[in-house]
C-alpha cells in the first residue's frame, strides 16, 4: 500500500470537502467552517439532505443518512444541520420501525439498489440509520428499539437479514453496538458475510464499507474475515494511488479517502 500515493490523488483531485476530509483524518489543523458550510448549503428545508446532495431535490433517505455519518467522522455531532437531520429521519421512520426511501425520489431514476417500496432497500437503509443513531447517543430511544426489532423479523435462521449482503454487514455495526461483538446475533452474521465474501472481493467501496461496520462493532484486526478484507482492499489500490468507485469516476475521491480512513482504523498504516 502506498499511503502517499492515495493522499497526493485526493489533494490533487478532491473537492473542498474532500481534502478537507483528508486533512481531518490526517489530523491537521480542524475548522468546522468548511463541512459546515457545504452542509448547510445544500441541507432541506425539512432537514433531509436532497438525491444526489443536488440543491434543491426532494430530500433522499440514502443521501441524508450519509451525510449523517458524515457529520460523524468529522465530529459535527452537536452541530445545529446535526440535529435537524436526525429530527427528520425520526420523523420519517415507518410505523414498523423501518426506514423507507421518500418515493419522490422516484422521479430521477433512482438505481435498483435504492428503490422507495423494495423491501431490501428498505431493510439497508433502516440498518444505516439506525447504526448512526445509535453512534449519536440514541441506543436506548423508541426509535431505535423499534428499528432493531424490525431488523431482526426479517433474520433468517443462519443469521442473514433480508435483502442486499449489505443489509447484514451493517446490522453487524448495529448489534454490535447493542449486544457486543461476541453476540448470538453478530457471530451469525459475521459467518454469513465469510460464506459470501468472493461476492464483493473486486469492490473496494463494498469491502471498506464492512471493514468500517466491523470497527464499530468492535470487531478486532485478528478476525479472519477482518483480515480477509483488510489484504484485499490493500490489493485494490490503484497504480496512481486510488481506489476505485463502483459508482462512477467523480466518486473515486471518496472511496480513496474511505480506504485510508477504514484501513487507519485497523492500524493498517
Amino acid at each position: 500500500m502506498d499511503v502517499q500515493k492515495a493522499i497526493s490523488f485526493i489533494e490533487e483531485n478532491g473537492t473542498e470537502l474532500e481534502r478537507y476530509r483528508l486533512s481531518y483524518l490526517l489530523r491537521k489543523e480542524r475548522d468546522d467552517d468548511v463541512p459546515l458550510r457545504y452542509l448547510r448549503e445544500i441541507q432541506n428545508d425539512d432537514g433531509g439532505f436532497p438525491y444526489e446532495n443536488e440543491k434543491s431535490k426532494a430530500s433522499c433517505l440514502m443521501n441524508t443518512s450519509a451525510s449523517l455519518g458524515l457529520m460523524i467522522e468529522l465530529g459535527l455531532a452537536k452541530s445545529d444541520v446535526c440535529r435537524k437531520t436526525v429530527e427528520y429521519l425520526l420523523r420519517v421512520q415507518g410505523g414498523d420501525g423501518g426506514w423507507d426511501e421518500n418515493d419522490e425520489i422516484i422521479q430521477y431514476n433512482p438505481p435498483f439498489w435504492n428503490l422507495p417500496g423494495d423491501p431490501k432497500t428498505k431493510m439497508w437503509l433502516t440498518a444505516d440509520v439506525c447504526n448512526y443513531l445509535i453512534q449519536l447517543g440514541y441506543r436506548e430511544s423508541k426509535a431505535v428499539k423499534k428499528a432493531t426489532e424490525f431488523l431482526l423479523k426479517n433474520r433468517d435462521a443462519k443469521g442473514k437479514f433480508a435483502g442486499f449482503l449489505h443489509s447484514t454487514w451493517i446490522s453487524v455495526a448495529v448489534f454490535g453496538q447493542l449486544k457486543g461483538s461476541n453476540s448470538e446475533v453478530v457471530k451469525k452474521a459475521l459467518r454469513v458475510i465469510e460464506r459470501n465474501i468472493s461476492r464483493i472481493e473486486d469492490s473496494a467501496a463494498d469491502l471498506i464499507w464492512c471493514l468500517e461496520c466491523f470497527h464499530v462493532a468492535r470487531i478486532f484486526k485478528d478476525a479472519s474475515i477482518v483480515k480477509r478484507c483488510i489484504e484485499r482492499v490493500i490489493e485494490l489500490q490503484k497504480e496512481n494511488g486510488a481506489w476505485t468507485s463502483g459508482d462512477g469516476e467523480k466518486y473515486n475521491v471518496s472511496t480513496t479517502i474511505n480506504a485510508l480512513r477504514a484501513l487507519k482504523m485497523y492500524g493498517a498504516w
